[in-house]
């Protein structure tokens, strides 16, 4: 009998520690997609600013020849 209730116990035990253990690994696969998707996001803004400031930078030139024209 005590053979069989040790057996049960070990056997929960390690069915509960399991469990545990697929929990977190879903925890940490739903960081890594949170990750991710934010590092995706970091370089769009990036790259979005870098297009930003080219535009600026174009558009001031085309300011300064526009305004070196007049005064000829």
């Amino acid at each position: 009998m005590k053979i069989a209730l040790l057996t049960a116990t070990l056997l929960t035990s390690i069915s509960i520690a399991g469990s545990a253990l697929a929990m977190d690994s879903d925890a940490v696969e739903k960081k890594m997609a949170e990750i991710s998707q934010q590092a995706e996001q970091t370089a769009q803004s990036e790259s979005e600013i870098k297009a930003l400031k080219q535009q600026v930078q174009e558009l001031e030139d085309l300011v300064r020849m526009m305004t070196e024209e007049e005064q000829k």
